[in-house]
């Protein structure tokens, strides 16, 4: 028989604490390793949205290209400037270059694309090709 201790909802969060603290770099080590921002990808009937987050990143350092049927975005964060006599605790925050490439479907309108960034949220939409959209066909006779 195999005895397993019940974890209490305080033991289950220290547990899941020294888990998660493994995740995150120690005072000293490096900040500015490669760090890539979560997307959303919807499909709404006539055309696709990418919704991107990119907290603290201006407008201007943002760059978005659709070559060869492939959506590219990239930027960087800048990492902020120490001044003098400040003392970091900790630095959880990423920083550097980023780059995130999706293959776009055959079907898509990439010359009419469409880009906002708003709340630091950079939203794409990307129409369809009207020949994609789904139509019912009435048959005759």
């Amino acid at each position: 028989m195999i005895y397993r201790k019940k974890l209490m909802p305080y033991d289950m969060a220290r547990s899941m604490g020294r888990l998660v603290d493994g995740l995150w770099p120690e005072d000293g080590e490096d900040l500015n390793l490669q760090w890539v921002p979560p997307v959303d990808i919807c499909e709404r009937g006539d055309a696709i949205q990418f919704k991107v987050e990119l907290p603290g990143i201006p407008r201007e350092d943002i760059e978005i290209e659709v070559s060869n049927g492939v959506l590219t975005i990239r930027g960087e964060k800048k990492i902020e400037e120490e001044e003098k006599g400040d003392t970091w605790h900790r630095r959880e925050f990423r920083y550097g270059p980023f780059v995130r490439s999706f293959t776009l479907p055959s079907d898509m309108k990439s010359d009419e694309a469409d880009a906002s960034f708003k709340d630091g949220v950079l939203s794409i939409t990307i129409p369809k090709e009207e020949k994609a959209f789904h139509r019912r066909i009435e048959i005759k006779g």
